[in-house]
């Protein structure tokens, strides 16, 4: 009995000492920027003992005892293990492992790990498309992506233009190929709210994008939304709300220096003074700009969503309104867009989900900025009072110019359109595992677009011989676009002896794009107000079109991908895509590829340096892609729709204008690249080097048919006009680390660009663009500048008189000092349009991006800047505020008169002021107009802090951001 006892006492002891040894631990899991993270697993090492975090990063767990070691793992973040020691709170910062962020990627039609990537593609995070307050995407990608130029469109709301590499054909079409959650999007994603977008990925070699075949030649950008997440609800705001500032690019001259330029360019011609006495207009400058353009615009950005799920059922569902307003007082841009997403799994065989994005958009702005600095600086806005009879409407009690400029403040206020769009994406899926590495996924998208278009013009009267509209008029168009395609895959994936690893995809597509137009106008309606502005109001000169188009593509494809021991790689694509935009005979078209890649790093003698190189890979891939970009139906010749006045009558007319081309056929590129790719330093510093060649067949482009030939001079044919090859080196190099509270991460990327015509079929005639400005001839840049070079000026009447020919003729015989002395080219003698050449090149040398991100304790930094050297722009500006000659009565620059030549060594650059332009120094295109346009842009500065600890919140981040905050530029116009 007493043993009993003493036993019994001796266990209680123990237990007593077991249950003291317990240790309750408790914390927060936070990230590198302070933020909380919810759901991370807390498990006690060496046992089934784990709790998760909660919404707010907290947790408390109760360990054996003081040995104890806490392991903190969650996705796309580095594992830590924390010894529990004597404490009894363990706060801990996870940081993101770059390896399993970057582990997935998007390509066509399926995800590949990063590490077994063949071909050049490049990722952008949602978070780095967010940094920035844009309308679209993608002008947040100017200068995070190697390759990739992004230019403004200008208005707001506008699409953007993006180059891939440059471009690859001289086709008026070098958009790249959008596709959105699997769904090719062939117009853009203005659509899309950019608060939605959970990476980005840009396909520009066409190994990557073979896979789209007819539609890749310009490249692929690849949008993956946010989806649906296991979880509990987790809602999110974002709102952003800035203004925009213009400022006038110029520094014009006031209503005296106006009077005092246009005197002596009146005297140096030999005529008398326009104006008697240019000081009476001291103080009356009429400040055009101020009165028209607004310095400062709202932009606004609000989204609201919400993501959640279970291991099931996983949704999304948001809400964003965008608006940006026009710098006049009319105009601007709206969207309003909704998206939901919903993926549902019923059983480990079957899963189906679907995307609906409904929006609003309305567009529209008056595109007369330039005017504002163009019109003479005395005429006031109005006219006086005593030019006024009372008879006037509101349009017509505007003040006119003597220059050929309408006023702009008149031309705004009689703006009247509006552009509105109800359009809706959809796409659903569903997807069959029926066997364990086989999957089967079908995906149908439609997309409904419908557009309506208003345009009024009122009756109006400035001045009667030169500023007027004798009737008033309204137009109204209305287009609808209904896109659909049906995606099929079956896709095989197999590991054997765990070294060779292999996944087998085939499918087909069919796409097909209808659009309905209808449009009207009528004149002269009983009077302005807005109550009869439509088309039942007008009485005079009906006018009526419309028509429909259907175009499609069927598509076959496949890939293989295989990998030995994750370190020698190919992958192998296959397309076969038949169009109706051509004939039976060039219908069909194929596009393979193939890639190679070998992981260096992995090879056995590679480990003893693997602590400092962790990774090497070398890539080699070729393949073809195609360009469709044409109307459909070049193949049947075409009548085009417009109208004869005979007396007082309008009459209807057709005419020819396009001639049928029945042997026209596909356009391809034939890419090659080869790249490697590194990390270092447990890969703080990765990167990659590219060498790419692109070589295009068969470009398509729309020529003038000759005159000859007896059609209309407007008649257009399209059709297959030669070759080009464009190369380039691609480099990008990051570096991502921390120290302590401080985080630093830095990227920086370098792209060269090179392009040459390398044939032009039939005539081999050249091809010129914009009145002959531009030039594209075989061996040659397509598009260079063409025209005079402007060899300077002429200083004294010695340079004028030895400037002739062999004979001793005047080369330019109605030259005068202080004129610009054109070059002969080609030696003959004579000064004419034979001796115009290239004076420049509108393609960049070298673009360069710099995006730096910076972080200390709550605190974060991103700076994103972008650079372009070695591109020339044409400043047209100084064929009028440069120039007093050929009546150009507008307004000129603020010190042109000591700018411009007055006296031998007094400017060897702008010519002479003069009333008269005997000599054509601003008719003549030439090299005065061509200046460099590099620059060096700081696109986008941020700074933020973030709160963690605020109730009913999980973090909160307030920002300051400023975009295109400077520019360093030589360029003089309009940038």
């Amino acid at each position: 009995m007493k043993k009993n006892i003493l036993l019994f006492i001796v266990i209680a002891c123990m237990s007593c000492l077991a249950v003291n040894a317990q240790i309750v631990v408790k914390g927060t899991v936070i990230d590198a920027n302070n933020g909380p993270l919810i759901g991370v697993n807390i498990m006690e090492k060496g046992t089934t003992n784990g709790v998760i975090s909660d919404m707010d990063g907290h947790y408390v767990i109760t360990v054996k005892n003081a040995d104890a070691q806490l392991v903190f793992t969650y996705i796309s973040y580095k594992t830590r293990t924390e010894k529990v020691g004597a404490r009894k709170e363990i706060n801990v910062t996870l940081q993101e492992d770059t390896e399993t962020l970057d582990e997935v990627v998007v390509v066509g039609y399926g995800v590949q790990k990063k590490s077994d990537l063949t071909s050049s593609i490049s990722s952008v995070k949602g978070k780095d498309v967010r940094s920035m307050n844009v309308s679209n995407a993608t002008e947040s990608l100017q200068g995070k992506v190697a390759g990739i130029t992004v230019v403004g469109a200008g208005g707001p709301g506008a699409q953007p233009k993006v180059l891939i590499r440059g471009f690859s054909t001289i086709n008026l079409t070098t958009d790249p190929l959008y596709v959105v959650d699997g769904v090719p999007m062939g117009g853009g994603i203005n659509f899309l709210n950019p608060n939605e977008i959970e990476s980005i990925e840009v396909l520009k070699d066409a190994s990557a994008s073979a896979i789209y075949g007819s539609r890749a030649s310009n490249g692929v950008i690849m949008v993956t939304t946010r989806k649906g997440k296991e979880g509990k609800p987790t809602f999110y705001i974002d709102m952003h709300y800035g203004v925009q500032e213009m400022k006038n690019p110029y520094d014009m001259a006031d209503a005296v220096e106006y009077a005092e330029i246009l005197n002596t360019a009146a005297l140096n011609a030999g005529y008398p003074k326009e104006f008697d006495d240019p000081s009476v207009y001291a103080g009356k400058t009429t400040n055009w700009w101020g009165a028209g353009i607004r310095e400062y615009t709202p932009q606004m950005n609000a989204s609201i969503g919400v993501q959640g799920g279970t291991d099931k059922n996983k949704y999304a569902v948001s809400l964003n309104y965008y608006q940006q307003d026009s710098f006049y007082e009319k105009g601007g841009y709206k969207r309003f867009t909704a998206r939901l997403t919903n993926d549902y799994k019923f059983n480990r065989f079957v899963s189906a989900g679907f995307a609906l994005n409904p929006r609003y958009e309305s567009w529209g702005n008056p595109s007369n900025w330039a005017d504002f600095d163009r019109i003479d600086p005395i005429t006031p806005i109005f006219k006086p009072e005593e030019e006024l009879t009372g008879e006037e409407n509101e349009y017509s009690i505007y003040a006119r110019s003597p220059s050929y400029v309408w006023n702009p403040v008149a031309t705004v206020a009689r703006w009247k359109q509006s552009n509105y769009s109800y359009a809706l994406s959809s796409s659903a899926y569903l997807e069959i595992k029926p066997l364990k590495d086989l999957i089967f996924r079908s995906q149908f998208s439609l997309e409904l677009d419908s557009r309506i278009s208003n345009s009024f013009s009122p009756d109006f009267v400035i001045d009667p011989a030169h500023e007027f509209q004798t009737n008033n008029k309204i137009s109204r168009s209305t287009s609808l676009y209904r896109n659909w395609s049906l995606q099929n895959t079956l896709t095989y994936l197999k590991t054997v002896a765990d070294k060779h690893n292999m996944s087998f995809m085939v499918g087909n597509t069919l796409e097909e794009w209808n659009t309905t137009t209808l449009w009207g106008s009528y004149e002269k309606l009983p009077n302005n107000s807005d109550n009869l502005q439509e088309l039942d109001a007008g009485t005079l000169n009906p006018q009526t079109g419309g028509n429909s188009s259907t175009t499609s593509i069927l598509s076959y494809f496949g890939r293989v991908n295989y990998n030995y021991a994750n370190k020698y790689y190919l992958t192998a694509t296959y397309r076969l895509d038949g169009s109706s935009k051509f004939m039976s005979k060039n219908k069909w078209a194929s596009f393979p590829s193939a890639s190679l890649a070998w992981r260096v790093s992995g090879e056995p003698f590679m480990e003893s340096i693997s602590t400092v190189l962790n990774d090497l890979k070398l890539r080699a891939g070729w393949g073809r892609v195609g360009n469709q970009n044409l109307p459909s139906g070049v193949y049947m010749s075409q009548l085009g729709q417009s109208y004869y006045a005979f007396g007082d009558n309008v009459v209807n007319t057709t005419y020819p204008s396009l001639v049928k081309n029945e042997d026209v056929k596909w356009e391809t590129v034939e890419d090659y690249n080869f790249g490697i790719d590194y990390g270092f330093f447990n890969n703080k510093l990765t990167g990659s080097l590219e060498y790419y060649v692109k070589n295009t067949r068969d470009m398509l482009f729309q020529k003038a048919y000759p005159s000859y030939s007896g059609f209309p001079g407007d008649a257009k044919i399209w059709t297959n006009v030669g070759s080009m090859r464009t190369k380039g080196f691609e480099m990008s190099v990051a570096y991502n680390d921390q120290f302590g509270d401080f985080t630093l991460g830095a990227t920086f990327n370098l792209t060269t660009f090179d392009v040459k015509m390398t044939e032009l079929t039939g005539d081999k005639d050249p091809l010129y663009g914009n009145g002959e400005k531009t030039k594209t001839v075989e061996g040659d840049e397509p598009g260079y500048f063409y025209g005079y070079v402007a060899d300077g000026l002429f200083q004294n009447k010695t340079e004028l008189n030895s400037h002739t020919n062999n004979e001793g003729q005047f080369l330019q015989p109605y030259a005068k000092e202080g004129d610009i002395r054109f070059k002969d080219i080609n030696g003959d003698g004579v000064l004419n349009a034979d001796d115009r050449t290239k004076i420049g090149s509108p393609w960049a040398d070298v673009t360069m991006g710099l995006n730096l991100n910076l972080g200390y304790k709550n605190f974060d930094l991103v700076a994103n800047f972008y650079a372009s050297v070695g591109n020339d722009l044409v400043n047209q500006n100084i064929s009028e505020l440069y120039n007093a000659g050929g009546g150009n009565k507008v307004n000129k620059v603020s010190g042109l008169m000591d700018m411009a030549w007055h006296g031998e060594g007094t400017s060897n650059s702008i010519p002479r002021l003069s009333s008269v332009d005997n000599n054509e120094n601003f008719t003549k295109f030439s090299s005065l107009y061509i200046e460099d346009g590099s620059f060096l842009r700081l696109k986008n500065l941020q700074l933020g802090y973030t709160f963690n600890k605020i109730p009913y919140l999980s973090k909160l981040r307030v920002y300051l951001a400023a975009q295109n905050l400077f520019t360093i530029t030589g360029y003089d116009g309009i940038f």
